[in-house]
């Protein structure tokens, strides 16, 4: 079975959706599915052939050569994002021609909806049965600090278009429960829930973790305003005032860097790390300096329906995680089972929480049904095994 996914955008750029469209598709092909991606206009490849190979998974480029409409975390303007739409019929044209040439039997189209439109028209014109995945409620930062009535309507539009493309697709994806209670709200939407998870062939599972001499604390992902990485911050200038001199590395990049480096600065922290970007081939490297991964997201819709992936990620590296009490965590997360949670926003509850753990030790405990917990429900290879029951039940219709 050939399965095309159109996606936004994927490896080599990094990011939570790259990363799990990785998994997703190597844990697919591994169990016999054949899966190729092509992706957006607003994102290069790393050499010139076309399609190029990424796990041995071809990788099809459809660049429109305008640097200026490349994937990034930064806000556009309303006219550059009025261009970037207009790209739609040149990438339909170009997907169109993928389709007649791969033959597939499923699109499966990931957020966003200028990748569902396209499967959408495509699916009609070729009658194959559409696929619409959405990991998360993106639109929702649309509304953030939106004042002039432009920006206000933005995000209402985004939201009917999203909500257009659910409605046409014969089957709508989500990550997690609140996620898909969101979605069924708007109409006759049919949604399959599809977890994160973890892929254990590139995590040495085996192995035994190794304690740092001191234990140290971090962070790895995204680094936006909505991760509560100042908190943390701010938690560090305590515990360095108290004479601690236990570690916080921050491993990732993103819109909120800039800020977050500054707050470091104006707080003289001395054991508060900012390592930029780590490739996904150094990942292990960033673990192996971490001990306890710190996840403090702020309360909003995103972070009650999004499931981040960098935790579970940590529970099979055999790592403690601390995490905000959340909707998208407490999906992973059981309080002193799995991993700890505190109130979020509430920079004493976290501070208390890693002074316990510096005082106290790590609660080995915790980190081995972690493990276990996420090895034997969050594997991407039975993520993959539900993809591969929900395809046949579209092509048998």
């Amino acid at each position: 079975m050939k399965i095309l996914h159109i996606v936004y955008q994927s490896l080599p750029n990094i990011s939570g959706s790259s990363i799990r469209t990785r998994d997703l598709v190597m844990s697919q092909k591994e169990i016999g599915l054949n899966p190729i991606i092509v992706s957006s206009p607003f994102q290069n490849g790393e050499c010139a052939s076309n399609p190029e190979l990424i796990n041995k998974i071809a990788h099809y480029r459809t660049y429109n050569n305008k640097p200026k409409h490349l994937v990034t975390e930064s806000k556009s303007s309303l006219i550059t994002r009025i261009n970037k739409f207009s790209s739609i019929f040149s990438f339909y044209r170009k997907v169109n021609s993928i389709v007649k040439e791969e033959k597939p039997n499923i699109l499966h189209a990931h957020a966003t909806f200028f990748c569902g439109i396209v499967a959408i028209l495509l699916g009609r014109k070729h009658k194959i049965p559409i696929v619409y995945e959405v990991r998360s409620l993106w639109e929702e930062r649309e509304k953030k600090n939106a004042k002039s009535i432009i920006a206000k309507i933005q995000p209402i539009l985004i939201t009917a278009l999203e909500t257009f493309v659910m409605r046409h697709s014969n089957l709508v994806i989500a990550i997690n429960q609140n996620l898909k209670n969101n979605l069924q709200k708007r109409g006759k939407v049919t949604v399959k829930i599809v977890p994160n998870a973890v892929n254990t062939n590139l995590i040495n599972t085996d192995k035994n973790p190794k304690r740092n001499k001191q234990i140290s604390f971090g962070y790895i992902g995204s680094v936006s305003s909505i991760e509560g990485l100042n908190l943390v911050a701010k938690v560090w200038s305590e515990l360095e005032k108290k004479g601690y001199e236990n570690h916080f590395h921050v491993f990732g990049n993103g819109n909120y860097t800039d800020a977050l480096q500054k707050l470091v600065i104006s707080l003289e922290l001395n054991k508060f790390h900012l390592h930029g970007t780590v490739k996904p081939s150094e990942v292990s490297k960033a673990f192996e300096m971490i001990d306890v991964v710190v996840n403090p997201r702020l309360k909003s819709k995103i972070s009650d329906t999004v499931t981040p992936l960098k935790p579970l990620e940590a529970m099979a590296y055999s790592k403690l995680v601390i995490a905000s009490d959340v909707g998208g965590m407490k999906e992973l997360i059981e309080h002193d089972k799995t991993g700890l949670l505190f109130d979020s926003g509430d920079v004493n509850k976290l501070e208390e929480c890693i002074s316990k753990v510096i005082k106290s030790g790590i609660p080995e405990h915790i980190v081995t049904q972690a493990k276990y917990y996420t090895l034997k429900n969050k594997s991407w290879l039975s993520n993959a095994q539900k993809y591969k029951t929900y395809y046949e039940g579209l092509i048998i219709r």
